[in-house]
């Protein structure tokens, strides 16, 4: 939390690292997984300033909820709804240790799976998320994307330092090109355990979603990976 303190305090130049990457791919992406948005009740966990939020509200969303764990992210959240409404909420929560807050159509988890600190946040993250939906309600999560070069460059700037042989948990570093750099620490987790933490907690229909935008050639692999389950 306190890294993201620090990075709400300069949220624009972050949101400028990554506006190309996520035009480019995850949004596309993100949107033909989801479809209609119309009338949907949605609680974006970790949601940082809001980003997906607003968006799904601009795009026909019911009640939409944001949360996130940095106080300061949500204070940015806020002042951006206070400036130009659209009709979110925001509240200070931890994925891991949120209550119910609703039963929703939808819950959005991006860039926020991968940084659980061990096999038991992990889980308490897919129960509290399984906890907020509605029965047929859907999980949509980008995750980092385990089979990214280590010390790799990415599409959009972003420099991952990791292991060569990392282990499920082992935490890595993801640098963003801001002025100065910004360093964050990160879990490394297999597909295979965010699939078996996702259906310990009563998910079905545990799938990985198509990307759209990736440049022919394997040249620049996706920077996240977008997870899809359902609560039955």
């Amino acid at each position: 939390m306190i890294e993201y303190d620090r990075i709400a305090e300069s949220y624009l130049a972050v949101e400028r690292v990554f506006s190309t990457y996520r035009h480019l791919v995850e949004l596309p992406s993100f949107l033909e997984a989801l479809g209609p948005a119309e009338g949907l009740s949605v609680l974006d966990a970790g949601c940082g300033t809001g980003a997906y939020a607003r968006l799904l509200r601009q795009r026909g969303a019911g009640r939409t909820l944001g949360v996130d764990s940095s106080p300061a992210m949500i204070e940015v959240a806020r002042e951006l709804e206070r400036k130009e409404p659209v009709g979110a909420e925001y509240a200070v929560h931890d994925i891991a240790e949120m209550p119910v807050l609703g039963s929703f159509d939808v819950v959005v988890a991006v860039a926020v799976l991968h940084y659980a600190d061990s096999t038991a946040t992990l889980a308490r993250m897919c129960e509290r998320t399984y906890a907020n939906l509605k029965s047929g309600g859907r999980l949509l999560a980008y995750v980092a994307n385990p089979a990214l070069p280590p010390g790799s460059a990415q599409m959009n700037g972003l420099v991952v330092s990791r292991p060569d042989d990392p282990a499920d948990g082992d935490t890595y570093h993801l640098t963003i090109p801001t002025t100065p750099p910004t360093t964050l620490p990160a879990r490394y987790w297999r597909r295979g355990t965010l699939e078996e933490a996702l259906t310990a907690s009563g998910f079905q229909d545990v799938s990985w979603e198509p990307l759209r935008g990736i440049p022919d050639g394997g040249i620049h692999p996706p920077i996240n990976l977008l997870l899809s389950a359902r609560r039955n």
